[in-house]
């Protein structure tokens, strides 16, 4: 190895860089230390592709901070070596010549430009433009460009969650040993506090129908429960204001589809409204590491929401998860972050989220949580569970409007009272927290649970 590293080091003690100046550019060769002129000549035409008799060879004469053409080299200076005609490494010539040829270091030095692509691949063309002037064209690129800097602060300035809806949520993950992920939907208000600041409110956390695994959360369709649900949340008085995230133990905040699909539901929330929408929050839910020798119990939730930026570039599919590394985003082939000022296709997720650090602020919903969750395999929803929710109410003599008021008993009674009719009247009295003329409804819910 210290053999061949000397022949390299060696090797490259007797070659000199010389710098040719043409109509196309600066083009480098490199040449042995004793050549001629004649053999630079030669390697010209054999590295540029300019043929000796058309090659017109100048010295350059330095006058002020750039070099300007000198005078011709003559022909009986052909043999001489270039040392004697006062050429060391470095040195800069001039080369005239007629003929049209392509610049061969500007070739190669975009030979991996993306945008190279853009042209031959027609894209350019598919603008609608015939003609591109360079403003027009850095103006597009800049859009193929997204500069990365540190995340601002985030809208949200706290979010009060009801413990009760948070620990149904975490002892479910403890009882599963945090072995997969799981995702909850968080119903809510957006509020102010007394000083203004603006946040979030967490009443009650729904979870949607899903078969998600240790490597990814995922989503199953059921249209008919989504409908019924936003009826519900809507007669109730809450919006979707967030999403909570649970995971196995790891030493990362978010994989990249975590923080896509985050942004998925962000954007949502905008769209409903676009100025409170931004207060969107995404939660975690996940196991305490054995290092964290600070917190106590063996689960936390933490609280952040994704950047304005990393929505409008999850919207516009500018970047996904590495196929190596969830923790990565890569953006498409034509497009690049700029991070310092540096173009590179990968980054971590650091800048897409803002922590929310204020979370602990005591909170009690007018909704409680204490019937089976939906979707949940280990403990379904049915008339036998709803018999046993009711009779448990009942033995604690527990008034009746307390007991219904519970999302996920209510979404449940949708299966079975009128949408249009029964439900909106139980709700308002949920949210008015009225006992007064339930007694028919105490009556059918009984009724379907089969108790008398």
């Amino acid at each position: 190895g210290s053999v061949s590293r000397k022949r390299a080091t060696t090797r490259l003690k007797h070659m000199m860089l010389i710098r040719v100046r043409t109509k196309d550019g600066t083009e480098r060769l490199s040449i042995d230390a004793g050549a001629t002129l004649s053999a630079l000549r030669e390697q010209i035409a054999q590295q540029f592709h300019v043929p000796v008799e058309q090659q017109v060879l100048s010295r350059a004469e330095q006058a002020g901070p750039v070099p300007r053409k000198g005078a011709e080299f003559e022909q009986r200076e052909l043999p001489s070596p270039l040392k004697s005609l006062g050429l060391t490494s470095g040195a800069m010539l001039f080369l005239d010549y007629s003929m049209d040829r392509e610049n061969q270091a500007q070739s190669q030095a975009y030979a991996k430009d993306p945008f190279v692509s853009l042209v031959k691949e027609g894209e350019l063309r598919q603008q609608g433009k015939s003609q591109w002037t360079l403003t027009n064209f850095l103006d597009y690129r800049s859009t193929k460009e997204f500069i990365l800097e540190a995340p601002p602060e985030p809208h949200c300035k706290f979010v009060k969650v009801d413990p009760r809806a948070s620990h149904q949520f975490i002892n479910f993950m403890i009882t599963v040993n945090f072995q997969c992920k799981r995702l909850g939907i968080l119903y809510g208000k957006w509020i102010e506090d007394e000083s203004g600041e603006p946040g979030v409110q967490v009443d009650a956390i729904y979870e949607p129908k899903q078969d998600s695994s240790c490597d990814e959360i995922v989503l199953l369709d059921d249209a008919e429960c989504d409908e019924r649900l936003c009826k519900l949340t809507s007669i109730l008085g809450l919006q979707r204001v967030g999403i909570m995230i649970a995971h196995p133990a790891r030493e990362y905040a978010f994989s990249v589809n975590e923080i896509l699909l985050a942004a998925r539901f962000h954007n949502e929330a905008v769209q409903a409204d676009p100025d409170k929408g931004k207060r969107f929050v995404t939660m975690k839910a996940r196991p305490v590491l054995q290092d964290e020798k600070d917190l106590e119990g063996v689960a936390t939730i933490e609280a952040y929401q994704v950047t304005d930026q990393c929505v409008s570039l999850a919207e516009r599919s500018a970047f996904e998860q590495s196929k190596n590394d969830p923790r990565v985003a890569k953006t498409a082939k034509d497009c690049c972050f700029l991070i310092e000022k540096k173009e590179q296709r990968k980054t971590t997720t650091e800048p897409f989220v803002a922590r929310v650090f204020d979370i602990g602020r005591p909170f009690s919903s007018f909704l409680g949580c204490g019937f089976p969750i939906e979707n949940r395999p280990s403990d379904p929803q049915s008339s036998h569970s709803m018999a046993q929710y009711l009779t448990s109410r009942r033995d604690t003599r527990e008034p009746f409007i307390k007991t219904i008021s519970d999302l996920h008993f209510l979404l449940f009674l949708c299966n079975l009272l009128d949408m249009n009719v029964d439900m909106p009247v139980l709700c308002t009295k949920v949210v008015e927290g009225s006992n007064e003329e339930l007694d028919g409804f105490q009556m059918m819910i009984n009724c379907y649970a089969g108790l008398g």
